[in-house]
């Protein structure tokens, strides 16, 4: 657990210029401790909170005539106060939260109704995995840490659309321990990790081609994830050739180390050298 809190402290606190879609305006507000960019696409707004914590936390906020609609939380309760200051200025009800990876803290937003897949909700209670992150960032960094999970939460399933704030919200299966979000009236997706000049954790052979089949079918103005800023399809594209190259050097290489030094060699300036480490670990192990 701690190699992986250390992972995870290192490698997300790298960002990329923010990709502006098209059919949107940004416009970025400085708060104390982070900053919000607003893409206004006329009937629906969205709002991105760079939170500036020590693991890089995004937040998402889904704005319309009738209301606002959440999207993950992070980590630290100094920041989700902040941003909780920046949610009560617009004046709007809170018609949900659909929290996946990043369910910290969602008290302090007051009573809000929270949607779940029931493994993301099981993975955020004892014994699951996101419970466990969050413990460990528990005794990183003690108190200023939202350690509170929900317990209990409106359940959705893959493939369900919810409406909410009269946006609809697709729900995606992600493979893993939660889910993603398709946002249809905005052309956006929310995945928990992309990064385009970053490293990826990496499981397997497997793992990188369904990343890699995954994302070409990706067209979307606006990818959101939980520790970088949003990106284009550009991004997508750039991401879809970096895991190519990197199953072409892990069919190529005979050993964790050769392997990293390629990668390296072929990706210079990225970010993440631990997660590099940590794939190149489990590809030969």
């Amino acid at each position: 657990m701690k190699k992986l809190i250390a992972i995870i402290l290192t490698a997300m606190l790298m960002f990329s210029a923010c990709a502006v879609a098209e059919s949107a305006s940004p416009t970025t507000n400085q708060l104390e401790l982070g900053s919000v960019t607003v893409y206004d696409f006329g009937d629906v707004k969205l709002h991105c909170y760079n939170s500036g914590d020590a693991l890089a936390d995004e937040c998402y906020l889904v704005e319309s005539a009738e209301g606002v609609v959440m999207i993950e939380t992070g980590a630290f309760t100094a920041n989700l106060t902040e941003w909780k200051q920046y949610i009560d200025g617009l004046n709007k009800p809170i018609a949900g939260a659909l929290l996946a990876y990043h369910p910290n803290g969602i008290e302090l937003f007051g009573d809000v109704e929270v949607y779940a897949t029931e493994n993301a909700l099981a993975n955020w209670g004892e014994g699951g995995s996101i419970r466990a992150l969050t413990d460990g960032f528990v005794e990183s960094f003690g108190d200023a840490v939202a350690a509170d999970h929900p317990s209990e939460a409106t359940l959705v399933n893959f493939g369900d659309t919810v409406t909410l704030a009269g946006v609809e919200f697709i729900i995606r299966d992600e493979g893993d321990d939660a889910y993603g979000i398709e946002i249809p009236a905005i052309n956006c997706v929310y995945i928990h990790m992309l990064g385009s000049d970053c490293h990826n954790i990496l499981t397997s052979k497997e793992h990188i081609s369904a990343f890699a089949e995954e994302l070409k079918g990706f067209d979307y103005d606006l990818v959101l994830t939980s520790h970088y800023v949003p990106e284009g399809q550009d991004a997508v594209e750039t991401k879809i050739a970096y895991l190519e190259k990197t199953l072409e050097f892990a069919d190529a290489c005979t050993d964790a180390a050769s392997f990293i030094e390629a990668m390296n060699e072929t990706f210079p300036n990225y970010s993440g050298a631990n997660y590099l480490e940590t794939t190149a670990g489990m590809l030969y192990q």
